[in-house]
């Protein structure tokens, strides 16, 4: 009698213990919560946006609440930061950039990209005129052309995006014909900035910090932006 009803007892634990295994998830997607920081100092480019991007699929499968990109970069690579804005924007995770130096050219497009955006202080925004191609042949000058078109008409759409009033646009679309840099007080004064950069110290963080550092900052060459 008493074999008999051990024997159940350990028959129910099996049971009870498959059941659990069944319905356990593999760690990597149970839901933690937290804020998942990247460092980024240096050029855009394919490898560096590349870097960010996967930071950010990342912390989508391991469950962080959003990814928080700290910038200092003069540009780059036009393409590279399209690359990285629109798969950044594609994932179901809340974005958010801080200028935390000089931020410039098609670095500008990624603090833009941020639902939540800060500004240190002392940080600066560089724009200027698009001059991705130095020359043109005479068969392509055509497609260059309408390609310019495409990436200045993103480009505004990203700053337009930026601003707290796209009628700011007026007062910033003069780096179209002069350098443009704009300081940390116009940054929140033109709404670039949405949140207060002493709010950041409120946030829980998920993990450890990814660096992305691709290279020492240098001159953007004029096939760049």
């Amino acid at each position: 009698m008493i074999r008999s009803f051990v024997a159940l007892l350990l028959c129910v634990g099996l049971v009870a213990t498959h059941a659990t295994a069944q319905d356990a998830k593999p760690t990597a997607y149970l839901k933690k919560g937290g804020t998942m920081v990247v460092n980024f100092l240096g050029p855009v480019t394919s490898a560096s946006m590349a870097e960010i991007v996967r930071a950010g699929q990342d912390a989508v499968l391991v469950g962080a609440d959003e990814l928080q990109i700290n910038i200092s970069s003069g540009g780059g690579r036009v393409y590279a930061a399209r690359f990285a804005v629109n798969v950044l924007r594609s994932l179901p995770i809340r974005i958010t950039t801080v200028a935390m130096s000089d931020v410039g050219s098609s670095a500008v497009a990624l603090f833009c990209a941020g639902e939540e955006r800060y500004v240190a202080p002392g940080s600066s925004i560089f724009l200027h005129q698009l001059t991705r191609f130095a020359e043109r042949s005479v068969k392509t000058a055509a497609a260059q052309e309408r390609e310019d078109q495409i990436v200045r008409g993103w480009y505004d759409t990203m700053l337009a995006s930026c601003l707290g009033d796209r009628s700011s646009m007026d007062e910033i679309e003069v780096y179209n014909d002069r350098d443009l840099i704009l300081d940390d007080a116009d940054i929140l004064r033109l709404g670039m900035a949405n949140k207060a950069y002493s709010s950041l110290r409120e946030k829980r963080f998920f993990g450890r910090a990814v660096n992305v550092v691709p290279g020492a900052l240098k001159r953007i060459a004029p096939s760049d932006h």
